[in-house]
């Protein structure tokens, strides 16, 4: 094999794998966003922070601003 050849082979593997990798952060990203929407952050005076599922689907609450934030470094 020419070291064109090797050069050129090199290359292909590279940017597979820049495409996987960019694919599998989007994908944790989208993971991350959609747990910030489905979950609610409450204190408890005796427990701490906890997070919660949320409970009702209406309104807006702080996981809401985070997953719009996480979804603007994949371009959503």
């Amino acid at each position: 094999m020419s070291t064109q050849d090797e050069l050129t082979r090199q290359t292909n593997i590279n940017l597979q794998l820049r495409r996987q990798l960019e694919a599998c952060r989007r994908e944790v990203l989208e993971k991350c966003a959609k747990f910030c929407e489905d979950h609610a952050a409450g204190y408890h005076p005796r427990a701490g922070w906890d997070l919660m599922p949320r409970t009702e689907k209406y309104g807006t609450h702080a996981g809401q601003a985070y997953a719009k934030g996480i979804r603007g470094l994949i371009g959503q």
